[in-house]
């Protein structure tokens, strides 16, 4: 891999990546919680490669190396091509490493959703998420580097939050669509405080 321009601008995506390669060495031993928390803020300060890379100079398997991993080209045999989440007077929980579709339906009356999809496994460069939402709420946590279009939502009486709106990320796109009436839509990426993380 190429060493990237000193002086080329640094994306969102690539400050994740380095965030959890300095999160991980943390929880190796190699660098104490003062050591993270400096080396985190100056990850979020930073402008250009030039400014990162002495971030991770010191850590094994890194060499200031900045990678961001891209998403799988195909689909494993036999993946489904389509999600389908009707709950009803329920709550649904999409958590931890789990194949996501192209095209994830979401049909809830008076229930709660959450998909979280920073460690789930995505084959498509676009997620289709369709709502049909009546009195319910929906969050998605979406993985770093990607974004969230929700222009085709229509909001009757309900709140639409999108934290995760395109801003020049060349991530994974989700295209959210249809209609929420009474309810709440949170889109998000992962909140962090330390080495904490939801």
């Amino acid at each position: 891999m190429a060493t990237p321009d000193p002086n080329m601008r640094v994306s969102n995506a690539e400050r994740e990546a380095i965030i959890a390669k300095l999160h991980a060495a943390t929880e190796e031993g190699r660098l104490d919680l003062d050591e993270f928390a400096d080396r985190t803020r100056q990850a979020y300060e930073a402008r250009t490669y030039g400014e990162v890379e002495r971030l991770l100079v010191d850590l094994p398997e890194t060499a200031g190396a900045l990678a961001v991993p891209a998403p799988a080209s195909a689909a494993p045999a036999g993946a489904p091509t389509e999600l389908r989440l009707a709950p009803k007077a329920s709550s649904v929980e999409r958590k931890g490493d789990w194949l996501v579709p192209q095209k994830i339906i979401v049909d809830a009356k008076a229930s709660s959703v959450k998909l979280d999809l920073r460690h789930a496994t995505i084959t498509s460069g676009r997620v289709d998420i369709d709502l049909n939402l009546w009195a319910s709420s929906l969050e998605v946590v979406l993985p770093a580097g990607s974004y969230a279009a929700d222009d085709d939502t229509e909001v009757i009486a309900s709140s639409m939050n999108n934290k995760a709106s395109y801003k020049g990320a060349s991530g994974i796109r989700f295209a959210v669509s249809g209609r929420a009436k009474a309810s709440s839509v949170t889109i998000r990426y992962e909140h962090r405080f330390l080495w904490w993380r939801w």
